[in-house]
């Protein structure tokens, strides 16, 4: 067993944008983990919820309307290495992602792998 140093990496989006964000995200990275590859979790049917300001230009609602809807929670590990971590999101998650200012979490974490 060996430790490693990762980002989880965390996003949300809803329903009919889920594919088209983690083909965004695996045209960046495979998120290798072992011998599998395309590694990442979706945690369906949670509620996200906004208020745009009078400057946004929400996909979803209006301008100074509450606004709620289903989401999917897109979770994933790449290797903790800063700059591919700023292509992944500049790149795969941003361009391909419905909200002009999508939710988008990192944290540094320590995963086990068993056979790396």
């Amino acid at each position: 067993m060996k430790l490693v140093d990762v980002y989880r990496v965390k996003t949300y989006v809803i329903l009919e944008h889920v594919d088209r964000v983690v083909e965004g995200i695996l045209s960046i990275d495979e998120l290798k983990v072992g011998n599998y590859r395309n590694v990442m979790w979706q945690s369906r049917d949670g509620m996200e919820q906004f208020f745009p300001s009078e400057e946004a230009v929400p996909a979803k609602g209006a301008a100074g309307a509450k606004t709620t809807l289903t989401s999917i929670r897109i979770e994933f590990s790449i290797p903790r290495d800063e700059a591919l971590l700023r292509k992944v999101i500049e790149e795969g998650i941003y361009p391909n992602h419905p909200w002009d200012e999508p939710v988008v979490q990192a944290s540094e974490e320590k995963e086990a792998r068993k056979h790396q």
